[in-house]
């Protein structure tokens, strides 16, 4: 198994080397603080919603491939406009769309 010692003074850095190559995984923007990631794109076509299902199936496979795991559980779906009927899945888990979730301590909301 892969990882970072935890509770050290090194393991955040070491995390940040270990997940680097993340972002270049994908089409959709990555974001990574920690071990928070955020992924999202802009949707203004039918294209756009299997783009990001696809971007989804290759952080799995990426996760897999460096022997770790997504917490689909802790994953959510954030829409800035009205709730789309396009459902996102991974690791075999339909994701939640949500009004408002965290993110850094700052609580993000579909609201404009």
């Amino acid at each position: 198994m892969s990882g970072v010692p935890q509770g050290t003074v090194f393991g955040p850095l070491l995390f940040l080397c270990h997940i680097n190559d993340l972002p270049q995984s994908v089409k959709s923007t990555v974001r990574l603080f920690a071990d928070d990631c955020l992924l999202y794109r802009e949707i203004r076509t039918f294209r756009d919603h299997l783009t990001l299902q696809e971007d989804l199936r290759k952080l799995e496979q990426w996760a897999h491939k460096w022997g770790m795991k997504f917490n689909a559980k802790k994953c959510y779906i954030l829409s800035s406009k009205p709730t789309s009927n396009f459902f996102y899945n991974l690791d075999g888990t339909t994701l939640k769309q949500v009004d408002k979730s965290p993110y850094l301590g700052v609580q993000i909301s579909s609201d404009p």
